[in-house]
């Protein structure tokens, strides 16, 4: 079962996806696609980090990303705003 984390900061995203890197035996510049000066950046937790960039490094590194949603909100009508 996967391990579920809440997110509430860029700085825990960062040590997330450092901690995972390294646990895979991967150094910065050896993440696919992405510069180490970028890596290092998120794994800061710099604010300047492309949202874009942040979830394709997330899924790299096979890193799932779930949106809890307020009560209320049902998820068809999510879906239904994304395909637009």
């Amino acid at each position: 079962m996967a391990t579920m984390i809440p997110v509430d900061s860029l700085d825990t995203i960062g040590k997330i996806i450092r901690k995972t890197r390294k646990q895979q035996g991967l150094r910065q510049d050896a993440v696919a696609r992405f510069s180490h000066t970028f890596v290092g950046e998120v794994e800061k937790g710099k604010p300047t980090a492309q949202i874009g960039k942040l979830l394709e490094l997330l899924q790299e590194l096979g890193i799932r990303v779930h949106l809890e949603l307020p009560s209320g909100i049902e998820p068809n009508t999510v879906k239904k705003a994304t395909t637009r």
